[in-house]
């Protein structure tokens, strides 16, 4: 099954957040650089990579960064629009420049739009592979056929290494326990906030203001991760309930105690604040915010996990 990174769906209303978490609520951002030669044909470049490896392989699209194993495949996909004048053309590079050893370049594909389409896109794959431990930053830098059709380029961060440290929990935990260890998670462990939450499901949009996970279990309708560029990074992970009210403010106060109610920030919605104790080896101090429709008795629609500095 291929994983599909590509964007299509809108997030939540900021009306849903907490005053709490939307001051806290972080970023994700992009990065260029790096270099490497051009090959000798830009339809098909590199060394090929078989059928069944291409199956598995990890598409992304308007994504900024990954964490992936050694031996991983990746396909970088961008687009190019055909039919526009010429002076409003760019071009894709035939390789992209790579900055850092842990990446190679397989290849490129290149995809024209179907023959009955008026216009369309020129789609773009760059095939990779993670090699080997380490870090490397792939950059495809296009030309342009005048300034007016300038393009910015596209940046990815890719972080090999050791399988994740942290695997979502599965079904047989209550959702209050499910919640308790989410919050031992985001306060223990190394990985982002970004990578806890792919854990949960399929990265199915990067929607620019946050990363949205289509996750496994039906309990939650989606998880996502909030991104504030003024930050600079991402510290929480929100859960949407699939059905609201299936866990209660008096199930979490049973594992921490009572809740704080901050101000309100809109009609709609009522927010209630836990703190929970330090885990053992805790890196972060978690903080839970409980969105709730309606009134302070309203059932919960949204489970937050914040990560602060200690």
């Amino acid at each position: 099954m291929i994983i599909s990174l590509d964007v299509k769906r809108t997030g939540r209303p900021v009306a849903a957040l907490s005053p709490f978490l939307f001051l806290l609520a972080v970023a994700g951002c992009a990065r260029a650089g790096g270099t490497a030669g051009p090959p000798a044909n830009p339809q098909e470049s590199g060394v090929r990579a078989d059928e069944k490896g291409r199956q598995n392989m990890l598409v992304v699209r308007n994504q900024k960064a990954v964490h992936v194993t050694p031996g991983t495949l990746i396909d970088l996909v961008v687009t190019r629009p055909v039919a526009v004048p010429h002076e409003h053309q760019f071009e894709w590079p035939a390789s992209p420049a790579i900055a850092g050893d842990a990446v190679r370049f397989l290849r490129l594909r290149i995809e024209p739009p179907p023959p009955d389409v008026d216009g369309g896109v020129t789609t773009h794959h760059y095939e990779l592979e993670a090699s080997k431990p380490g870090t490397a930053r792939v950059t495809l830098t296009p030309t342009s056929a005048s300034p007016e059709a300038a393009h910015p380029s596209v940046s990815l961060d890719v972080t090999v290494g050791a399988a994740l440290t942290y695997a979502a929990p599965t079904a047989s935990l209550t959702l209050p326990d499910l919640i308790r260890h989410l919050v031992e998670v985001i306060a223990t462990s190394p990985d982002s906030p970004l990578e806890i939450a792919r854990a949960f499901g399929e990265v199915e949009t990067d929607g620019g203001g946050a990363v949205y996970v289509k996750p496994s279990d039906p309990r939650l309708k989606r998880v996502i991760v909030v991104k504030n560029s003024r930050i600079g990074g991402t510290n929480d992970v929100e859960l949407q309930l699939a059905v609201p009210g299936s866990v209660t403010v008096a199930e979490i106060e049973a594992l921490w105690g009572p809740a704080q109610h901050p101000p309100p920030l809109a009609l709609e919605t009522r927010s209630v604040i836990f703190r929970p104790p330090l885990p053992e080896g805790a890196r972060f101090l978690p903080t839970v915010t409980m969105t709730l429709e309606g009134d302070e008795n309203g059932p919960a629609v949204w489970v937050s996990v914040i990560r602060s500095p200690l």
